[in-house]
């Protein structure tokens, strides 16, 4: 059954629902932890803070799993997002949002997939940011020398960060190192949690 991402029915009808994640290997290698610095500091302003902060915490859940369930009830309580209210509650709205720019859409009647990386932002979608935002958003492209470079930063950021955490560097060693490097926050951000990822099996190696 398809269910329409502007109100989920699963949403509306149980307080339960099973996550999964949404892989999409093409765009999951050039994309963006959904607790990166790049979601906090771009998407957030697109999905707004409550849907940001849901599906950062669908990741928390999938993180060890592919497969697990979360209780919306208490989710939204633990987010301080109101769940009563059926498809006019905030938390309805939360994954609708989530739903509606692509980042999580429900699968049959009880699951919702949820993507685990974002892609970069559209030039559509930073016209509506801040002037401030956009600038920081030029800045971040121009440090890794345009859309082509952003990719090219990404994927060596990558191949390193990967190197270190096979050789035993921990997260925040890692990242320091990348820092070193002279690579944008963001990048070495996205960078080392993909790479620590990967070596605990939850990349596939042909994403890599």
């Amino acid at each position: 059954m398809t269910i329409t991402s502007k109100h989920p029915a699963t949403i509306i009808e149980i307080d339960v629902v099973r996550l999964i994640p949404w892989t999409d290997h093409r765009k999951d290698v050039f994309g963006h932890d959904l607790r990166s610095a790049y979601v906090e500091q771009f998407w957030l302003g697109t999905l707004g803070p409550s849907t940001t902060w849901f599906l950062r915490h669908c990741a928390a859940v999938l993180e060890d799993a592919d497969d697990a369930t979360v209780n919306l009830r208490e989710t939204a309580c633990a987010l301080g997002i109101g769940f009563e209210g059926g498809s006019r509650s905030a938390m309805v709205k939360t994954v609708a949002r989530a739903c509606r720019f692509r980042a999580a859409r429900a699968v049959g009647a009880t699951t919702l997939a949820v993507r685990l990386r974002l892609p970069q932002l559209s030039h559509r979608q930073l016209q509506r940011l801040p002037a401030s935002v956009q600038q920081c958003h030029q800045e971040y492209v121009a440090a890794a020398g345009g859309a082509d470079g952003v990719r090219q930063q990404q994927l060596r950021a990558r191949r390193l960060a990967l190197s270190m955490v096979e050789c035993g560097d921990n997260i925040d060693e890692t990242e320091r190192q990348l820092s070193r490097l002279k690579f944008h926050p963001a990048i070495a951000a996205d960078a080392v949690r993909w790479a620590w990822s990967l070596h605990h099996g939850r990349v596939p190696p042909e994403a890599a």
